[in-house]
């Protein structure tokens, strides 16, 4: 499959105030534009609309492609939802995704300073015209951690809730307060999407800043929500070459079955991606990960061991918790 919707109907809003097409295109729009309408009407969005229509293999959704050859994933890839939603695009926004700032609480491992402040400063984007909201059916709310700004809370008053969905991915260390709940309620269906890469002392090192009883406590509240109808939640783990030999622990803790779980194989930076890791290391992770074997062979074959990448990573894998011993000394093995 070539050909995708999301340049047709969708545009993102990065914290660090970049415009692209969709999270999964690898590159943003390079233009400067005063706000979400402009850029999606912007002559370069209308390029990359023709090359999809031409038939071209985008190298930018290169994302999507490996999203594609995965097994057991409720929703098989971004390319995929939007061709299902939209099949005849209108040329107007129905679906927007939207960072109104870096301002995290976390550090994470795969993360840098245009998603988190933890790293450098704080860079904050201007709110949407309401205006672009008038024919919108999908909103994708980020951060940062999204309840940290307030202003995330007058996004979802402004927003048309009974005519469209909304998706909140978060970190798990905020709960809301009550009247902001009641207005995720209000949306035509919410899902929350909680971030949680590792369970335990695994988490903690791996997304520094995280106190993981707050967040499995909170993941009970939000969980709690799901008796309400049109309301979901799927936890979401990202695979890396620092968490990738317990995701089975996290599957055994949430008590969810794998079809209700958001996961992502970690592509850049490279030190991080499972895929460059030594072959007696790789064959750890697949033995580790029953669940998603044939997934993570069909990944992992797709590129050789890095010697650059591994060293970078077995600096950082030095100072893991006493909890991972088995697994790093795979690193140190000759």
């Amino acid at each position: 499959m070539t050909y995708c919707a999301a340049p047709f109907v969708h545009m993102v809003h990065n914290p660090d105030g970049q415009y692209r097409t969709c999270c999964m295109f690898d590159k943003p729009l390079e233009g400067e534009y005063r706000n979400v309408q402009e850029a999606f009407d912007s002559e370069e969005n209308k390029v990359i609309r023709k090359r999809m229509l031409s038939g071209e293999i985008l190298p930018e959704c290169i994302k999507c492609d490996l999203d594609e050859e995965h097994r057991r994933k409720m929703v098989v890839s971004y390319r995929g939802q939007f061709n299902e939603r939209w099949p005849k695009p209108d040329g107007k926004i129905r679906s927007l995704e939207i960072s109104t700032s870096n301002i995290c609480n976390f550090r994470c491992l795969t993360c840098s300073e245009h998603f988190s402040n933890q790293f450098g400063k704080t860079i904050k984007n201007e709110l949407p015209d309401p205006k672009v909201y008038e024919h919108l059916e999908h909103l994708k709310i980020l951060g940062g951690e999204p309840f940290l700004d307030k202003r995330n809370y007058e996004i979802l008053e402004q927003a048309p809730r009974s005519q469209c969905e909304l998706q909140i991915v978060t970190n798990g260390s905020i709960y809301p307060p009550e009247n902001i709940v009641k207005l995720l309620h209000e949306f035509k269906k919410t899902t929350i999407n909680v971030s949680i890469d590792g369970i335990g002392e695994v988490g903690e090192w791996v997304r520094p800043g995280m106190k993981w009883k707050r967040v499995e406590r909170n993941f009970r509240k939000w969980k709690e929500q799901r008796d309400y109808p049109f309301f979901n939640v799927h936890p979401h783990f990202v695979f890396h070459a620092l968490n990738a030999p317990y995701f089975e622990d996290f599957l055994a803790w949430a008590r969810m079955p794998i079809q209700w779980f958001s996961w992502d194989l970690l592509v850049s930076p490279k030190y991080l991606n499972i895929s460059y890791l030594p072959d007696h290391i790789k064959e750890y992770i697949i033995d580790k990960n029953p669940t998603l074997r044939e997934t993570l062979e069909t990944f992992m074959a797709k590129n050789e061991y890095s010697e650059r990448n591994f060293y970078k990573l077995v600096k950082i894998a030095s100072i893991a918790p006493d909890i991972m011993e088995d697994y790093i000394e795979k690193f140190f093995e000759r």
